[in-house]
């Protein structure tokens, strides 16, 4: 299993302004079999400008799902949609998950 972290700032680092985009995006994932775990707005610090406007935490099952949805002719085309509402996307992928349990 891939778990995946998704730092999004958006274009004019408006609360909102990508949500059309990531709701087709995110459909998409799901279709390659990916989940979407948790997707939140941070709150704002002012002595912090540099807080992405959305952290999304998603999984799916392989390395080569992830390939398949990265390369999917129809996120293809929305490049420019992306391009025109995301400013910058940070990735962190992991296949290990931590145990603080005990």
């Amino acid at each position: 299993m891939l778990y995946i972290t998704v730092k999004l700032y958006g274009k004019n680092r408006i609360r909102g302004e990508f949500k059309e985009y990531e709701s087709k995006a995110l459909k998409l994932f799901r279709q390659h079999g990916g989940e979407v775990i948790v997707a939140y707005a941070p709150r704002r610090d002012s002595e912090n400008e540099d807080i992405p406007d959305e952290i999304q935490i998603l999984k799916i099952e392989n390395q080569t799902k992830f390939d398949m949805f990265m390369h999917d002719p129809d996120r293809v085309k929305m490049s420019a949609e992306r391009e025109s509402v995301i400013q910058r996307t940070e990735i962190y992928i992991s296949e290990e998950i931590l145990d603080y349990s005990g």
